[in-house]
């Protein structure tokens, strides 16, 4: 299944009602499901949340049925691929990467 980073800022005005949003999230994230919560990293000013989902537009739908306006104001979606330890999927990207540098 996809892998996805969602990267999220805010101020530091922003910062209590954010964390008050990602407090109510996290604890309301259910255990099973098709999107799956895998690991999250703050910094200063927001964190990053890595997510499996089947498709980057399933978990942006899943996004927005949380009620975490300031949690959800300034994010981004990526999505990513292990790279160490390589994965079949890491592996296939790097080959097409590698096909389309060679088309010129």
């Amino acid at each position: 299944m996809p892998m996805y980073i969602t990267t999220h800022r805010y101020s530091g005005e922003e910062s209590i009602e954010a964390v008050r949003e990602a407090a109510e999230f996290f604890k309301m994230l259910p255990l099973e499901g098709e999107i799956e919560f895998v690991a999250s990293y703050n910094f200063d000013g927001g964190c990053y949340i890595v997510w499996r989902a089947p498709s980057r537009e399933a978990l942006e739908k899943y996004l927005e049925t949380t009620d975490t306006s300031t949690f959800r104001k300034n994010m981004e979606i990526t999505e990513v691929a292990q790279s160490y330890p390589p994965t079949v999927d890491y592996t296939i990207r790097l080959w097409y990467w590698i096909y389309r540098l060679g088309k010129g």
